[in-house]
Parts: structure tokens; sequence; C-alpha cells
């Protein structure tokens, strides 16, 4: 496996501005960076055609009352974490998975419809897992942030400020979400989004046979309702923040809430949730080198009233984000959905 190369200077500012709004039009994403729009073209159609980063939008589960979200924490045999998150990213209930350092081997993000649902995983596919000796679960039950509002700390405030304001997504955890089922428009809509979030309203129409306008009125309505949500996905060494890693907070419970606001206001920190088991906060962070992640552990962290104990997972490898699988040997390099059937 190669190491992951970062981007140069600019290359990094457009990536930040279109996690920032992946949506955004490309004059907005040149205004926010500083440069022309014919430049910030060129460079977004070679990074999508090197599979360096992807626009994906989402249905959110979560938000919509479709089952519930887990972290699952593995143990495994000397040599075999990476075949076990490999297998692990190929099931279509995990979004994230990652191998990891420290006293765990490996760790996943996981969507299930109920717990009959996660208790078939755990107790029928995950023991046919070769190389897993122990694992253990702990139920999400509020987020603070989620990777749908990262950018990396690496748009300055005035633009973040105006690139968010044209965004009709929920990129925040706060929206109120209005129940709404789809029906089978909205699903195909969703469906081409999933794989290419920044289709034209053009484009989705002929392929739907219908007007664009049509396209745009439902695709927006899903995004202000909180149900339809944009993501840009890329690895955080892409744009020179290759330290990644988990946490694991145990946080007294009147604290709960303010750390986990607090963790979640904070650039480097892709998400954090309140979770069950006795760590009760974690989260995933990304920044440029130790020193960083040091700092943030101690002058970020450390400095916060009710935090009991704090456990780091290093991030090694992660093979999955946004349940899309990244190639093995160059791991910058974004690959497909594992999707159910």
């Amino acid at each position: 496996m190669k190491e992951t190369p970062a981007l140069e200077p600019l290359d990094r500012r457009v990536v930040a501005a279109l996690l920032a709004h992946p949506r955004c039009r490309v004059s907005a994403l040149a205004a926010a960076v500083g440069t022309s729009a014919p430049t910030v073209s060129r460079r977004l159609s070679a990074l999508f055609e090197q599979q360096r980063i992807r626009v994906v939008s989402v249905i959110d589960q979560q938000r919509a009352g479709y089952g519930f979200a887990v972290f699952l924490r593995l143990r495994c045999v000397p040599g075999a974490s990476g075949d076990v998150a490999r297998a692990v990213a190929q099931w279509p209930e995990s979004g994230y998975v990652s191998v990891v350092g420290g006293d765990l081997d490996c760790t996943a993000q996981l969507h299930v419809g109920s717990t009959k649902h996660l208790m078939s995983l755990l107790n029928d596919r995950l023991t046919t897992v070769r190389g897993v000796i122990s694992s253990s679960t702990s139920k999400i039950i509020r987020r603070y942030s989620t990777p749908h509002g990262w950018y990396g700390g690496l748009v300055p405030d005035g633009a973040l400020a105006s690139l968010r304001s044209e965004r009709l997504d929920h990129w925040t955890e706060d929206g109120q979400v209005q129940q709404r089922g789809l029906d089978e428009l909205d699903q195909a809509l969703v469906d081409l989004l999933a794989h290419d979030g920044r289709r034209t309203w053009r484009d989705l129409g002929a392929r739907l046979g219908i007007q664009p306008a049509t396209a745009r009125r439902r695709v927006e309505t899903l995004m202000t309702s909180g149900l339809l949500r944009l993501r840009t996905v890329v690895q955080p060494a892409v744009i020179g923040q290759p330290v990644v890693a988990s946490l694991w907070l145990r946080v007294t419970p009147a604290r709960l809430e303010a750390v986990g606001r607090t963790l979640a206001a904070h650039p480097n920190v892709l998400n954090i949730a309140a979770t069950t088991g006795l760590t009760n906060l974690s989260g995933e962070i990304a920044v440029p080198d130790d020193d960083a992640l040091y700092s943030f552990l101690t002058d970020e962290v450390g400095r916060l009233p009710g935090v009991a104990a704090v456990d780091v997972s290093d991030g090694l490898q992660v093979i999955k984000r946004a349940s899309l699988i990244f190639d093995t040997e160059h791991p910058e390099r974004i690959g497909d959905e594992v999707r159910a059937g």
C-alpha cells in the first residue's frame, strides 16, 4: 500500500470549499479560493477523474427514522485486521470501516433497521469473519456533528459563511426534519445523486424523462426537509491532514451535551456523537501531524470540564467512508458503493 499523496495548496483549497458546499457553483468556489472559474473547473475535473473526490447525496436514515447507527469495535488476531476490515466493508450496513492501532484493531459504523437486525449481524454474519477475537458495540443516541459539515479548517471564516449560506441541505445536526415519504420519482432522483451529487438539473431531467424544473423542485424539497444531505468524500490525507484518529471519551453525563457541542465546533473534528457504553462520546479527528493531535488532546479536550478519560485509536487505514470503499493499493482513490443484494 502506498502513502496517500497530498494535493498542492490550491487544490486543497478547492476541495475544502467543496466540502463546505458540495453542490456549489464553480463561480462561487472560485471566489472562495481566490482564483478564476476556469481554473477551478479544470482542477475539479482532474480530481474527479483521478477519483480523489466524490460528491454524494444520501437520505439520512437516522433522521428519517429508519433504524439506528452503532459503532462496532473489533479485536483481531495478529495480522488479520486488514482482512477483517475488508470483510466488514463488504457489508451494505457499514458506512465507515477503518484499521486502527492501540487497544483496538478495527472500527466500523453500522446502520441497522432494528435490534433484531443488529443481533443477526453480530451472531450470524460477524461470526463467519475469520480473525475476530472479540467485539463490542455502542449505539449512537445523539449526533453533534457529522462529515456533512466538515471542511478541515481550510476555508476562511468569511468564505465559509458565504458558501454555507447557499446550502439548502442540512450541514449541521440542529435542523428540524420534516417527515415525508419518498415516492418513485423521489427515489429515482436520490439514486442518481447517490452516485454523483453534482448532476445538473438538466441531466437529472433527461435521465428520468422529466423537466429540469421538476427535478430541481423535488430535490430541493428533500434537501430543505432535512432528509437529503450532501457530502464531499475525500481522504483527509489528500488535503494535508494525514493523522486520523478515533476518539473514545468518558464524560460526566451532566457535561455530555456541552463537551459534545464544543468538540463538534472544532474544524478538525469529522464527527462526534453521544453513545451508550463505558465511553459515551465517540468521534474522529484529522490533523496535519502528531504535534497537532497532541495539542488537540491537551489544549482542547484536556481543558473541558467533565472529561474523565480519553482513549485514542490511531487511524492506520480507512477502508470505507460514506459507504464507498477506497482502493487498497492507492488509498486516496474512491471506489464504488456496496449495496444490498
